[in-house]
């Protein structure tokens, strides 16, 4: 993936929206009418695609096309109908590109495509009303308790992917010795340079999570105060954003997370076009860095409890901690706490409950820059000058994301997961029962971690495609009782892997027949995945073009949120070779030196 803005570069973005334009219609267009006549809708487009198309006349229609894992006769293809590729989001196996109406069922119905989605534009989910002017949002979450014990975000960073963090030089953003704690900024939106914040949305989040009230005697202090932050700018000047933006900027993550110590992603921001986890490209790419040790906060959205509220990428991913928001009247007292009528909630169209948590997010105080439009426009909500006032989901989301790098950095070895359900163990519930509040000193005085909260769920669909199945199945018989019972059981041929004193180093991955396994004798859910040293496996020695991917291999039973994906050598698995069109799975737990290599015939 280091490639990735290399080839990006040879594209050209041309689809832009404004974050302020109203939610797509989602009416599904039974025909679409071209030149060369009707087709019928394929089964593999998302209704939206079609939906604009209708809306838009004559124009090519921006889309998202996930792969499977081959995109490279997709490009010439798409060219070679009228349309462009405009980047490569390597993260999900996708192509960015424009496509004309009538050829998106041509398109659609190439082998190497498994689902077309909008690109559709990314709204921000904050600026929702007035109120007061206090900022007494850090108690509500109990984080100056833990500040003079040290517990500031020092020494790891907090990505802000949002529409730019300025200015840099801002006294709130300055560490100890006057250096800026925005440690890295980039845009990967291409039609600005600039990576100050031209609208101001995402300085104002900035100040939520880490900003530390120097400016003005520690007034205005965020969640974290002394955490760096990373500036990841996917909006235009005008706030203007689309989910392969959003995607790409999650890809920079991804590629320097361990150069700027990455822990934490906030997205206050979601996308327009209600779309299931388990097909959405900005879903897969969130869950690519949760399951890559990085956890992703992201806003519910300021849609109240409509039928729809939480249907929208990302607020809709199972994994992720997605937050809600309440008022807290801008006092310490939590007893007039209350939750926001217009914050998110219900349940998604997958079935899972939103937000797991809710957070301050009405009449929050917090850094702006006099430059941006929302200060221009809205000039009553300026506040000491060089401060602004805005409510919604992404103020919270921006509280979570403090909380969160406060947790990290007094426990660095819990997982992502452990994280997640630790803190909604450990909160408080809203006076109304409305939610649970994350409670920073109760989580940094935990002894031990929570888990089993994301028991159960199963990747997006691009996710449950990695090619480590075959781990998986040598991970199964290995850790049983009985190996050679398990291996008669699923057909694998113990020659193959070894006798007594095989490692991962010396497993013969080439001789197994990977043809004659029984996927569905396999018990995925007795497999210690969490155990597995991704590391130490030789991925360049896998054969994937001779693995049959198989229906009944049970993806429901695999513990993703376990598999240690940045453990995983990435560059060396051949993708070409992979069958796609079939299931797949993800592994990351093997207890290899407990194996009873003992129990094997020699």
């Amino acid at each position: 993936m280091a490639g990735f803005f290399a080839r990006s570069a040879t594209f050209k973005k041309r689809w832009r929206w404004r974050w302020s334009l109203p939610l797509l219609a989602l009416a599904l267009a039974a025909l679409l009418l071209s030149g060369s006549g009707a087709f019928s809708a394929p089964g593999n487009v998302h209704e939206s695609v079609f939906s604009w198309a209708r809306q838009h006349p004559g124009q090519q229609v921006p889309v998202i096309v996930q792969t499977n894992g081959d995109s490279s006769g997709l490009v010439s293809k798409i060219a070679g109908s009228g349309g462009a590729v405009e980047r490569e989001l390597a993260l999900v196996q996708a192509l960015d590109a424009s496509i004309p109406a009538g050829e998106i069922g041509a398109i659609a119905s190439d082998p190497a495509v498994s689902w077309i989605s909008l690109d559709a534009p990314v709204v921000p989910t904050g600026f929702v009303d007035t109120g007061n002017l206090a900022s007494a949002y850090p108690f509500a979450v109990n984080a100056p308790a833990v500040w003079n014990a040290g517990i500031t975000g020092s020494g790891l960073s907090v990505a802000v992917i949002d529409t730019g963090i300025s200015p840099r030089g801002h006294e709130d953003f300055k560490n100890s010795a006057g250096n800026s704690r925005v440690i890295a900024r980039v845009v990967v939106n291409d039609t600005t340079s600039n990576v100050t914040d031209g609208y101001g949305h995402g300085t104002h989040v900035a100040g939520i999570v880490g900003g530390d009230g120097s400016l003005l005697a520690s007034k205005y202090v965020g969640i974290a105060p002394e955490v760096n932050l990373i500036n990841v700018k996917v909006a235009g000047e005008d706030g203007s954003a689309t989910l392969a933006d959003v995607v790409a900027g999650l890809e920079w993550v991804f590629e320097n997370k361990e150069a700027y110590n990455i822990r934490v992603v906030n997205l206050s921001l979601h996308s327009s076009v209600a779309q299931s986890y388990t097909v959405d490209p900005l879903d897969a790419a969130v869950e690519f860095l949760w399951f890559n040790d990085v956890v992703v906060v992201v806003a519910a959205g300021n849609s109240g409890d409509a039928a729809d509220a939480v249907h929208y990428p990302p607020a809709n991913d199972p994994f992720v901690i997605t937050v809600g928001a309440f008022g807290d009247q801008g006092t310490p007292d939590f007893g007039d706490d209350t939750l926001a009528p217009w914050s998110g909630r219900g349940t998604t169209q997958d079935g899972f409950a939103k937000p797991e948590v809710v957070a301050p997010g009405r009449n929050i105080v917090s850094v702006i820059d006099s430059n941006s439009i929302l200060y221009k426009t809205y000039p009553d909500k300026v506040v000491d000058k060089d401060y602004f006032r805005l409510s919604g989901t992404s103020m919270a989301a921006g509280v979570v994301s403090g909380v969160a790098a406060l947790v990290r950095q007094a426990h660095p070895e819990w997982t992502t997961e452990q994280v997640k359900c630790t803190v909604t163990a450990q909160g408080r519930n809203l006076s109304a029962g409305d939610g649970v509040v994350p409670d920073v000193a109760r989580l940094v005085a935990a002894i031990a971690p929570a888990t089993g909260c994301n028991d159960g769920v199963t990747p997006n669909f691009l996710l449950s495609q990695a090619p480590i199945v075959q781990v998986g199945v040598v991970a199964y018989v290995l850790g049983s009782d009985d190996p050679v019972a398990e291996a008669a059981a699923v057909g694998l041929d113990l020659d193959a892997v070894g006798r007594p004193g095989t490692t991962l180093d010396t497993v013969d991955w080439s001789a197994i027949k990977w043809s004659a396994i029984k996927w569905s004798a396999i018990k995925w859910s007795a497999i210690e995945w969490s155990a597995i040293k991704w590391s130490a496996i030789k991925w360049s020695a896998i054969d994937f073009d001779a693995i049959k991917w198989s229906s009944d291999v049970n993806f429901d039973a695999i513990k993703w949120s376990a598999i240690k994906w940045s453990a995983i050598k990435w560059s060396a698995i051949k993708w070409s070779a992979i069958k796609w069109s079939g299931g797949t799975v993800d592994f990351d737990a093997i207890k290899w030196s407990a194996i009873k290599w003992s129990v094997f015939p020699e």
